[in-house]
């Protein structure tokens, strides 16, 4: 007896599709990541910070290296019993960021960007690593430029009528707050950069600017060193000047090389 064939009034199966898990993430999946994001990161900071604790005399030893370029038996001073336990916590969180800030910056890369698009994921990355770039190479240029000549010239300028003795959390405020701002001043050419990218200046006029520009690089040259001398604010001031020239041509690869078409005269802008 053979089977009677399908007709249309007979109910007709649809294959199931497996599923495959790609679907966009509830708030409460987004949360639960961010957290574990969260904790990721906090555990890599406890670790750094760890490891800094234990090389804290070691880390000392670099920051003075700057100041014993020309004093060679430049020391440092605690004007309290509790002055050097408040070094070691300073120094072992302030290396325990730094070491910890590509963690930081993998795991906010890793939430933010499966959510964008492939236009705006090819502006950011790049974003990223150019600020991640200048912000090393101007702490860089702090440590082994900014920091020696500086340093050279506060400790002889009182000359043999001063005794130098210098506090030790004096010492490390100013040497971390040097090397973190020339680092920051270095972020100019990703600031243009930027600027061009939204419309908000455009790079023949950046170029038309340049007169001004020395007298301001000259006066945030003055504030981020520490030294009245010209010479040190003209060792921070070349190299701001080149990266101002540097971000006018790197905004003019970057920005949009037509203006916004305005709406004509009559016809509402859609």
């Amino acid at each position: 007896m053979s089977a009677e064939p399908a007709t249309e009034s007979q109910p007709q199966l649809a294959p199931v599709e497996p599923a495959t898990g790609g679907g966009e993430m509830t708030l409460l999946e987004h949360l639960k990541e961010l957290r574990n994001r969260v904790l990721v990161s906090a555990l890599a900071l406890v670790i750094t910070t760890v490891v800094c604790f234990a090389f804290w005399r070691t880390i000392i030893g670099w920051l003075l290296a700057p100041a014993r370029a020309d004093h060679p038996d430049f020391t440092l001073t605690v004007f309290s019993p509790t002055e050097t336990i408040g070094v070691f916590f300073k120094v072992g969180l302030y290396g325990g960021l730094l070491l910890a800030s590509p963690v930081f910056v993998y795991e906010l890369l890793a939430f933010v960007v499966p959510g964008l698009t492939p236009k705006e994921k090819k502006v950011l990355l790049p974003g990223i690593l150019g600020t991640i770039f200048f912000l090393l190479a101007g702490m860089a240029f702090a440590y082994w430029v900014i920091l020696p000549a500086s340093l050279g010239f506060l400790l002889d300028f009182g000359g043999d009528q001063f005794e130098e003795k210098i506090g030790a959390k004096q010492y490390l405020d100013f040497a971390t707050r040097i090397i973190f701002w020339v680092g920051v001043s270095f972020e100019l050419p990703m600031v243009l950069m930027l600027a061009a990218r939204l419309r908000l200046v455009r790079a023949r006029q950046m170029l038309g600017f340049w007169r001004y520009s020395i007298v301001i690089v000259f006066i945030v040259a003055a504030v981020v060193t520490p030294t009245p001398d010209p010479w040190t604010q003209s060792l921070a001031a070349g190299p701001l000047l080149f990266l101002y020239f540097l971000g006018i041509l790197l905004s003019w690869l970057v920005q949009p090389k037509k203006p916004p078409a305005l709406p004509e005269e009559g016809v509402p802008a859609t």
